[in-house]
């Protein structure tokens, strides 16, 4: 979305900035681009913003038109509503991974929906997505429900007559975590520490039928409905 002034290009903004700051610096050149350069973040955080807003309020309208009895004038009135749309703002501002603003947009929605979470909870929500890279989040998902992830992205799933480590599971369900298996380990344990999927060891032999079983906790199940598109009722 354009956001230079009116009859002004992005070039021509950064140039005018940036001769108006060495008019009055010293020394010149460092001020100058420093300048210029806040000047460019700037606005390219703006933009984010902006397509941020846009599509979060794109979001409600259409969650508005689903749900019963959601009222928008209501809604903006709502702390706990307008608390998780400063919460994954200011995530956004540092953050341009698509899943995780796309699980930060589903988080605010479901925080308008009735039987949301609680104030504290939805807290601690927020701050686990701000905290979670991409592939937390989408190795969580995985193991909330093996089934339903390999055949929603049309994978087969893993199958064996022998024992074999849930490593299998995961380098099938997610192949761009082939051959990185300290990585995945390591996202494993934090998941674990923060009490979303149960303590396992990922790397013994379990038999085929455990290399499809939920490995998320209740927290874990709910974490993950959180960040989930809304199902609206």
């Amino acid at each position: 979305m354009e956001t230079t002034p009116p009859g002004k290009s992005t070039g021509r903004e950064i140039v005018e900035r940036t001769v108006e700051a060495a008019l009055g610096s010293v020394p010149l050149v460092g001020n100058a681009l420093a300048v210029a350069f806040v000047t460019a973040i700037g606005w390219r955080l703006e933009e984010r913003r902006e397509k941020w807003f846009t599509e979060l309020a794109e979001g409600v309208e259409e969650l508005s038109r689903q749900v019963d009895g959601l009222d928008l004038d209501v809604l903006a009135d709502d702390d706990r509503f307008t608390d998780a749309v400063v919460s994954a703002t200011r995530t956004v501002e540092h953050a341009h991974q698509v899943e995780k603003i796309e699980a930060l947009r589903n988080a605010v929605l479901n925080s308008a929906l009735p039987g949301a979470p609680d104030a504290d909870t939805q807290a601690i929500m927020m701050n686990l997505v701000d905290r979670f890279t991409p592939s937390h989040l989408r190795l969580l998902a995985l193991w909330d429900n093996p089934p339903a992830w390999f055949a929603s992205r049309g994978i087969p799933q893993p199958q064996g007559a022998f024992a074999t480590s849930r490593t299998v599971t995961i380098e099938a369900g997610l192949p761009e975590l082939q051959g990185r298996k300290d990585f995945y380990m390591l996202i494993a344990s934090e998941l674990i520490a923060a009490g979303l999927m149960v303590e396992v060891n990922l790397g013994i032999s379990v038999t085929p039928q455990a290399l499809s079983s939920r490995l998320t906790t209740d927290s874990g199940r709910r974490f993950v409905r959180f960040i989930s598109p809304p199902q609206a009722n």
